[in-house]
């Protein structure tokens, strides 16, 4: 009988005879396959071997747990939680194998964890969501993080005053590029890369692998380029200091609209749906401008309310709420549809601080990184939360979010990139 077999192991396990043990379990095995009794047996050899350190055969007895779970053994959920629970841990803590603790973690219903092993399930879980490319792993000298760009599977990293490296996500190898030492923006073109610095514009050929810079204002020094993007096919460059320009078949050249949108440009983000380019300054806050008819009109003119002047971020969503990202007065969503504008801030408690350096918008929701408050996330249909140190944020200035599934990149201030697998996060709605 099954009970009969499973008495066996552990009393074969309690003389010490490992031998016996491991005949008669086979027994249980073979013969009982997908049973209860299965699946408790193996548990019962699997923690013997745990409390005798003695990893690799461990992890095989839970393996095997697994296993007869998966072919229809039934019993408590708690006992299967427990299970997955050790066979994550031997395989990352000492099999080096995080992809297998990973999807053991994934199936881990946490509820049924308590005390230390509810300690423990939190800081595996930790661990294997996020990770962090410091400068090290980037090949450069500076953690402060200034810009990030997804181009594929690589991933451009920009910093402030180090430079700038190609990051292979599948790969986990690093091309550094001090030379652009001031970066500030990056964006991808079909044959170039190209980075927006406190010196200048630059780009990387992605054929040829060599840097070159471009003269955008013809004056006496570079231009300090602070934001460079695409929107309906050319390329713009804002500037601090020198206002905004287009990449044209000629060259380079200003756009102005009367005095829209101003010398200091901050942020720029197509809005395709609407064929316009939104325009974010540091002291007329946003302005939009008609990519068809070359007409610029501050959002202040539409929307009275909105009286930010220092926009940092600027995120068109899917749902046709534009969110404004603001140094100091937080994060305000424009429904262009409606003319509506409201406005979240530390005080009313979504952000977690009022400068908001930052946004992305997921298959799950929008992230906004802020400066001091980490990251504030508004799951779809869901309500804020809060991202920090104790989730696995490196630090809680967070300057640029970049996504591609399965990974988000949030660029922080001091410690680099870190990176969270959004897509193995069982506990987001």
């Amino acid at each position: 009988m099954p009970m009969a077999l499973s008495l066996s192991v552990q009393c074969s396990l309690a003389a010490g005879d490992d031998y016996k043990a491991r005949y008669f379990y086979q027994r249980l095995i073979e013969d009982f396959a997908g049973s209860g009794e299965g699946f408790r047996a193996a548990v019962a050899i699997a923690r013997y071997y745990y409390a005798r350190r003695t990893w690799d055969s461990s992890l095989e007895y839970y393996s095997g747990a697994l296993d007869a779970w998966r072919s229809g053994a039934s019993g408590p959920r708690a006992d299967l939680d427990a299970a997955l629970l050790r066979a994550a841990e031997l395989s990352l803590y000492q099999a080096d194998d995080p992809s297998s603790a990973r999807a053991y973690v994934a199936r881990i219903y946490a509820s049924n964890l308590a005390g230390v092993d509810a300690a423990l399930y939190r800081r595996m879980r930790q661990r294997l969501l996020w990770s962090v490319l410091s400068a090290a792993a980037l090949g450069l000298k500076d953690e402060n993080v200034s810009s990030l760009r997804v181009d594929g599977d690589d991933l451009w990293v920009g910093t402030w005053n180090g430079g700038v490296s190609r990051y292979s996500v599948s790969a986990g190898r690093a091309d550094a590029f001090p030379g652009p030492a001031f970066s500030r923006s990056i964006e991808i073109a079909d044959r170039r890369v190209w980075v927006g610095t406190a010196e200048g514009l630059v780009w990387y050929g992605k054929g040829t692998g060599r840097w070159s810079a471009e003269d955008i204002s013809g004056g006496a020094t570079p231009a300090k380029v602070q934001v460079v993007r695409n929107a309906a096919g050319s390329l713009y460059a804002g500037t601090l200091g020198d206002g905004l320009f287009r990449r044209g078949d000629t060259g380079w050249q200003s756009v102005t609209d009367g005095d829209l949108p101003g010398r200091f440009i901050t942020a720029l983000s197509e809005d395709a749906a609407r064929g316009r380019l939104l325009i974010g300054t540091m002291t007329l806050g946003l302005v939009i401008l008609d990519l068809k008819t070359g007409t610029m009109t501050a959002l202040s003119e539409l929307v009275p309310g909105f009286t930010a002047e220092n926009v940092t971020s600027i995120l068109p969503a899917t749902d046709g709420t534009v969110w404004i990202g603001t140094y100091g007065d937080g994060l305000a969503a424009w429904v262009p549809a409606t003319g509506s504008l409201k406005r979240f801030t530390k005080a009313s408690g979504e952000v977690g601080d009022d400068w908001v350096l930052s946004s992305c918008e997921t298959a799950r929701g929008i992230y906004f990184g802020t400066f001091g408050g980490g990251v504030s996330f508004l799951p779809r249909g869901g309500t804020w939360r809060r991202i920090g140190i104790a989730d696995g944020l490196a630090s809680l200035d967070v300057t640029a979010i970049e996504w591609r599934a399965p990974w988000l990149f949030f660029g922080t201030l001091g410690a680099g990139v870190s990176m969270y697998d959004e897509a193995s996060d069982a506990g987001q709605p």
